[in-house]
C-alpha cells in the first residue's frame, strides 16, 4: 500500500524551473527529510501536465482521489498550493473530504501540514489569496478590453464575410503616430450577406437557406459550399447590424457590457461586439450575451436592427428543432467509404419510409449523395442505391481476393515501405511542432503579463491584443496538425502488426461475417478499402489505390 501519494501539475510547457519533474523530485527530498528514506513501493506519483488549476477535472488527480477513497495513501503531498486547485470551493471541498479520510496534505512551498490546526487555518487563508490573484488578474483583462471596446477599431482575426481589415493612422497628443485597424467593406460579399438575411427572413429555416444557396452553386469566399453552421454564425453576428437606437436597447435588455453612450447609436455606423467568444483548451466557446462588450464600430452596417434582431428571434425559436438528431449508423456499412463518381461527395444511408425488412430480416436502406439531398437534385441526381443489396456485393466482392497471392503481398508490402519512410519524416515534422507550441507558449505568456500590468498604454494593449488573437489561432492549428502527425507516426510505428492483423482477418472474414457486427464489418473494411465509388450503375472499389 502506498503511504505517500505526490501530486504535480503544469498548465503548460515552458521550460522554467517549476516543471514536473522538479516538483516532483522537490517532494521526494521533502519527504526523505521529514519521514526518513521510503521505499518506492510507498510513495506514488501522479502528473497532470497541459492542465489548468481552476477546476478538479483532471485525470491523474481524479485517479489520484480515487485511491485515496480506497484507503491506499495516508499523505498527499505537492510542491505548491496552486498545483491543487485556485478555486477556493474546489480547495474547501478538498480538505474536508481529506480530513473524514484522516489523509494529512502537506504543500512544501507554503509549508503546510494539514495534520495540525494551525496548518489547516494557514492554508484556507493562502487558497483565498491564490484565488483573489487570479480574479484581478481576470478583471485587469476585461477593464483593458472595455478601453478598447470603446474606440471600435477591428482588433485582428478572420474578418467576417463582406469585410476587409483596413490599416489606418492616428496622432496620438505625444506627436507618435499608432496604427489601427478598421472593417472596410467588400461589395460583393456585402451582396451576399443581404441575399442571406433576405431568405432566412421568408423562409425561417437555415435548412432551406442552406438548400437555396447549394442549389444556386453560391459559394463561400474560400470558395466552398456554405453549411448549415456557417449561415447561422453570419446571421448571429452583430457586426451586419445598424448601430440605431433599436439595437441599443436590444442589446441593454440583454443586459449585454454597452461599452458608450446611448446617442453614439445614431444608425450611420454598424455594431462592433468583443468578448463574443472564448478559448477552453484549444476549443473557442461562445459566450453569453450578456457576456459581450458592445459599441459602435468604424464600419457602415448593412443590415436593418429590426430585421437583424427578427432574424436572432427566429432561430431562438427555431432552437430546439435547429439541428435535426443524428439517427444512429447501425445499419449501413460502407458509410464514410462510398463517394458519388459524378460530383464526389458521399453517399448518405437514408432509411426507407416503410422500414420494411430484406429477406434476411434486416432493415431495408438507401444510399443516397449527400449533394442530391442537400440541392434537391439541381447539382447532382445520382441514382440511389439499395443500401442492403451493395454493403453485401461489396463483402462478398472483398472475399474474392486471393490474400495469400501475390498482388496482395506485393500491395502490402508497397504500403508498409511507403509508411516507414514517411515516419521518419513524420517524426522530424513532430519535433518541429513541439518546439513551435512551445515557443508560442512563451510568446502568449508574455502577452498575457502585458495585459496583467497596471495602467498599460492603450496602443500597447491594443497590439498585444492582435498579437495573443494570432497566436491563439496559430496554436489551434499546429495542434491539430500536431495530432495528424501524431497519428500518421503511430500507424507507422505498429504497422507491422496491423498488416499481419488485417491479413489473419480477411482469412477468418467470410466465417465471422454474420457473427461480427455492424462497426466491425465497417471497420474491416476500412482497414484496407481506401473508397468505392458510385456511378449510378456500377461500383467501382480502390484498395491501396488500386481499382478491383
Amino acid at each position: 500500500m502506498s503511504k505517500f501519494f505526490i501530486y504535480s501539475r503544469k498548465s503548460k510547457f515552458t521550460g522554467k524551473g517549476e516543471s514536473v519533474e522538479n516538483q516532483i523530485e522537490m517532494c521526494r527530498n521533502y519527504i526523505d527529510q521529514h519521514f526518513g528514506s521510503l521505499s518506492e513501493h510507498q510513495i506514488e506519483v501522479f502528473e497532470d501536465e497541459g492542465f489548468s488549476g481552476k477546476n478538479l477535472s483532471r485525470p491523474e488527480f481524479q485517479r489520484m482521489m480515487s485511491l485515496a477513497n480506497k484507503g491506499q495513501c495516508e499523505y498527499i503531498v505537492c510542491y505548491r498550493l496552486d498545483r491543487i486547485s485556485r478555486s477556493v470551493s474546489d480547495f474547501s471541498s478538498l480538505i474536508e473530504g481529506l480530513s473524514k479520510l484522516s489523509i494529512s496534505f502537506i504543500c512544501i512551498k507554503e509549508q503546510f501540514d494539514t495534520s495540525t490546526p494551525m496548518g489547516r487555518a494557514m492554508m484556507y487563508i493562502a487558497s483565498v489569496f491564490a484565488q483573489l490573484e487570479r480574479e484581478t488578474i481576470a478583471e485587469r483583462i476585461r477593464d483593458n478590453l472595455q478601453m478598447l471596446a470603446r474606440t471600435g477599431r477591428w482588433l485582428g482575426g478572420i474578418t467576417p464575410l463582406g469585410y476587409k481589415s483596413e490599416k489606418v493612422s492616428s496622432d496620438t497628443s505625444d506627436g507618435k503616430t499608432k496604427s489601427l485597424f478598421k472593417l472596410s467593406p467588400i461589395k460583393e460579399e456585402l451582396e451576399q450577406v443581404r441575399m442571406i438575411y433576405k431568405l432566412f427572413l421568408e423562409f425561417r429555416s437555415l435548412t432551406k437557406v442552406e438548400t437555396y444557396l447549394v442549389q444556386h452553386d453560391i459559394k463561400t469566399r474560400s470558395g466552398k459550399d456554405f453549411t448549415h453552421r456557417a449561415i447561422r454564425d453570419l446571421l448571429l453576428n452583430p457586426v451586419y447590424c445598424e448601430a440605431d437606437a433599436n439595437a441599443y436597447k436590444y442589446f441593454e435588455q440583454l443586459k449585454s457590457d454597452i461599452c458608450c453612450e446611448e446617442e453614439a447609436f445614431d444608425g450611420k455606423h454598424g455594431i462592433a461586439a468583443y468578448n463574443r467568444t472564448r478559448n477552453d483548451g484549444n476549443l473557442q466557446v461562445r459566450t453569453n450575451v450578456s457576456e459581450w462588450l458592445i459599441t459602435t464600430g468604424e464600419h457602415e452596417g448593412i443590415i436593418k436592427s429590426n430585421e437583424w434582431i427578427k432574424a436572432q428571434k427566429i432561430m431562438e425559436m427555431n432552437k430546439p428543432k435547429t439541428y435535426a438528431k443524428s439517427v444512429k449508423n447501425e445499419i449501413s456499412i460502407l458509410s464514410g467509404l462510398l463517394v458519388c463518381k459524378h460530383c464526389g461527395s458521399f453517399m448518405r444511408p437514408l432509411t426507407n419510409t416503410h422500414s420494411r425488412r430484406d429477406p434476411e430480416g434486416n432493415q431495408t436502406f438507401s444510399y443516397k449523395c449527400d449533394l442530391k439531398r442537400k440541392s434537391k437534385k439541381q447539382r447532382c441526381d445520382s441514382q440511389n442505391v439499395n443500401g442492403n443489396t451493395l454493403d453485401k456485393m461489396v463483402c462478398e466482392e472483398i472475399l474474392q481476393f486471393d490474400i495469400d497471392g501475390t498482388w496482395m503481398k506485393e500491395k502490402l508490402t508497397t504500403l508498409r515501405h511507403q509508411l516507414n519512410n514517411s515516419g521518419s519524416i513524420s517524426q522530424i515534422e513532430i519535433n518541429a511542432l513541439n518546439e513551435r507550441l512551445e515557443q508560442i507558449s512563451r510568446d502568449m505568456d508574455t502577452c498575457f503579463n502585458v495585459f496583467a500590468t497596471k495602467n498599460v498604454g492603450e496602443e500597447m494593449v491594443a497590439m498585444t491584443n492582435e498579437r495573443m488573437q494570432k497566436l491563439t489561432s496559430e496554436k489551434r492549428e499546429v495542434n491539430a496538425r500536431l495530432l495528424e502527425m501524431e497519428e500518421a507516426a503511430k500507424l507507422s510505428k505498429d504497422f507491422d502488426n496491423q498488416i499481419n492483423i488485417i491479413t489473419d482477418a480477411l482469412k477468418h472474414f467470410k466465417n465471422a461475417f454474420h457473427a461480427a457486427s455492424v462497426h466491425e464489418k465497417r471497420l474491416l473494411l476500412r482497414t484496407i478499402i481506401e473508397k468505392i465509388e458510385w456511378d449510378g450503375k456500377d461500383i467501382h472499389i480502390f484498395l491501396f489505390g488500386e481499382s478491383a
